[in-house]
Parts: C-alpha cells; sequence; structure tokens
C-alpha cells in the first residue's frame, strides 16, 4: 500500500512551488503530511494562544532568540544560506498561519521595526572564500515586524540570533498593555537546561531547549499514524506552503526597508 503518513522537518522545501507540488502529490496519493513545527505543541505557546483567546482584541507578541554570538553569524548564515525567515523564524510564521489566521493575502498591514536595535541586514565574508575572490553572504541577524490582517488580528515577531537562551511571547489588551507573558524555557527548565549544556559544551543550547517538544510533536504524528486518525495540533504541509509564502513575503519587505550593514 505504501506510506500513509509521512513527517517533513521544517520548512519542507526550499520554496513555494516546490512545496505545494509536495502537496498536491500527497494529496493525489492520499497520503497526510506533517512538518517539524514544534513551536505548535510547545507548552509556552500554547498557554499564549488560550490567553489571548480570552482576551477581547487582543495582540500577541512573540520573542524568538537563538544564543549565537555575532562572531558566529557567518558559520549561522553560510550554514542557513535559505535566509533567517525560512530558517529560525519559519516557525513563528506557522503559527501566524495556524492560530491567527496570517497568509499573505490577509494581510492589510505590514510594519517593520526598522530600528537597528530590533531589525539588522548584514553582508557578511563567507567562510572558506578569500581574496582575490572573496563570497558575501547576506542576511538578517534579527528582525522586528508587526502583522495586521484585513479582520483585524494583530501579531507581531522578533526574532535574534543573538538575543540570547530564552524566548517568549506577551499577550496584550486592546489598550496594548501586558496581560501577561509566558517564558520558554522558564526559570526551572533554563537551570536544568545550563546543567546540560555545561556538562556538553559543544551542543548549541536550543538543541536541549526544543528536545521535548520533537519529541511531543513526533509522538502525535506516531500516535494519529497508528489510530488512522489527525494529528491534534500538528502542521500540515498546507500549513506549510501558507508559512513558506509569509516568509518570502517578509524577507521581500524587510529587504525593501533596511539597508545592508
Amino acid at each position: 500500500k505504501g506510506a500513509n503518513t509521512i513527517y517533513l522537518e521544517k520548512p519542507g522545501a526550499p520554496t513555494v512551488d516546490e512545496l505545494q507540488n509536495m502537496a498536491n502529490l500527497a494529496n493525489t496519493k492520499n497520503v497526510q503530511v506533517y512538518l517539524g513545527y514544534n513551536k505548535n505543541v510547545t507548552p509556552y505557546v500554547q498557554k499564549t494562544i488560550a490567553l489571548a483567546r480570552e482576551t477581547p482584541n487582543s495582540h500577541v507578541f512573540f520573542c524568538h532568540n537563538n544564543s549565537y554570538t555575532t562572531a558566529d553569524l557567518p558559520e549561522v548564515f553560510s550554514r542557513n544560506p535559505e535566509g533567517m525567515l525560512k530558517n529560525m523564524a519559519i516557525h513563528e510564521l506557522a503559527l501566524f498561519v495556524t492560530f491567527f489566521g496570517v497568509t499573505v493575502d490577509s494581510i492589510e498591514k505590514f510594519k517593520i521595526n526598522t530600528s537597528k536595535l530590533f531589525s539588522e541586514k548584514l553582508s557578511i565574508w563567507k567562510p572558506g572564500t578569500s581574496l582575490p575572490n572573496p563570497e558575501y553572504i547576506t542576511d538578517f541577524s534579527r528582525v522586528a515586524f508587526k502583522v495586521t490582517t484585513k479582520a483585524g488580528t494583530n501579531v507581531s515577531l522578533m526574532a535574534d540570533r543573538c538575543g540570547g537562551n530564552v524566548s517568549f511571547a506577551v499577550v496584550k489588551d486592546e489598550n496594548g498593555k501586558e496581560v501577561k507573558k509566558f517564558e520558554f524555557p522558564d526559570p526551572e527548565t533554563a537551570a536544568q537546561i545550563e546543567e546540560r549544556v555545561l556538562a556538553d559544551p559543544q551542543m548549541m543550547p536550543y538543541f536541549f531547549v526544543q528536545s521535548d517538544d520533537y519529541l511531543e510533536l513526533k509522538n502525535r504524528v506516531i500516535g494519529a499514524m497508528l489510530d488512522g486518525k489527525k494529528a491534534e495540533g500538528v502542521a500540515t504541509i498546507q500549513i506549510g506552503v501558507q508559512a513558506l509564502k509569509l516568509a518570502e513575503h517578509a524577507t521581500e519587505q524587510l529587504n525593501k526597508a533596511l539597508k545592508t550593514k
């Protein structure tokens, strides 16, 4: 009979067209395809979504941090040539699609915070190249923007490759007042992760941060496959297509707004 369920790591394909072709083929074969967006099942996100739904006209602000240093960025840019929006920030864009109804077609406003404290585009000498034929790679070290949909939904994202180990989400009320902030990892978990980092300093901290969520994600997919049901809360390839479209749109808008440093 062949496979009836496929699990792909995010973003699934380099481009929208490639992922859409894969989705079309899976549909003709009646195959369910899921993507590895771990934040869809992360507890702090679930708590954020629940509170946002209880708060009239809420505005959710996501902050996604990695713990690289500026000295690490040449290697990071080279290792992720698809760019920040299709790699690091794609997790939150999948949340935008899944829980907030954000698609390229539903966007009313796309507002970028162009302050260098929040958004920065860099062109960096590519490792492994040298004079007289140096190569450069351009990407974002950090980005921040707010999306307003035609339905009036407001959701924001800041992503910073050098922001540290702690990410968070904030729910604000209709007046912009903070209702609650959810941190990830929480202080207790952060202490446990710090111990693991000290024991294995060669491992990037975010592997320890995300490991439990990926286990939950994969268990949901396997459980659904065995039960013949759909995996609850897990991003499908259709959501992945819309997230990639958002990534390409956001990259285009950010490139227009930001000067290369």
